[in-house]
């Protein structure tokens, strides 16, 4: 279901149900200012708060967990607009999580902006979401995206998740710190911590 994510670093799916569910007309958003548009948990109506922690896991359980069993959900963000830093390509890797979706409450058009769009090796694909659409995205190096100016009303909300994943890359790179070890023991050491990491790896 998410296999793209490994090569285009995105995928796009569609979910009305969860606009029915939100009805986030029925809210206002606090935080609307540039750089400071992000409302989390302790910005917005208990009973918003409480919809949207149902969506997290939602997404978590529908989309995520079968793919990666160890994953887990962090936080997510509600806001309205566009800033200037997410203008440019960009990817979210400081943000501490590996995955994220992006939920659109509104409809925009080429006329209005809004667009969202994503870059991975020489290719560029772009959007102009409408409300209910909802795209995974990866943080992992080489995938890219920006958002497109808009003077609409935009509200999106952001849902991220920990895919707790270990690399095999770092189980090669210890496995070549082993033998420059001198003692015995501390080789036997770090190979059993190696050997753990490989159980986990064969159990995701």
């Amino acid at each position: 279901m998410i296999d793209d994510i490994k090569t285009k670093g995105y995928v796009k799916f569609y979910e009305p149900g969860i606009n029915d569910l939100v009805s986030i007309d029925d809210y206002t958003l606090t935080n609307t200012e540039e750089r400071q548009r992000d409302n989390g948990e302790k910005d917005v109506d208990p009973f918003l708060r409480q919809k949207l922690d149902v969506v997290h896991t939602f997404l978590h359980q529908k989309f995520i967990r079968p793919t990666y069993r160890n994953s887990e959900c962090t936080y997510w963000n509600i806001w309205d607009g566009v800033d200037k830093d997410n203008q440019g390509w960009h990817t979210d890797f400081m943000e501490g999580y590996d995955l994220f979706f992006l939920y659109y409450f509104d409809s925009t058009k080429p006329e209005t902006g809004g667009n969202i769009s994503f870059k991975y090796g020489d290719n560029e694909d772009s959007f102009q979401p409408v409300k209910g659409d909802l795209f995974l995205v990866s943080n992992e190096r080489g995938f890219w995206h920006k958002a497109g100016d808009t003077s609409i009303q935009r509200r999106v909300a952001s849902f991220n998740f920990k895919t707790n994943v270990i690399q095999w890359r770092r189980i090669r790179k210890n496995w070549r710190f082993i033998w420059r070890e001198k003692t015995i023991v501390k080789r036997a050491w770090l190979m059993r911590r190696v050997l753990q990491c490989y159980v986990i790896i064969c159990k995701q």
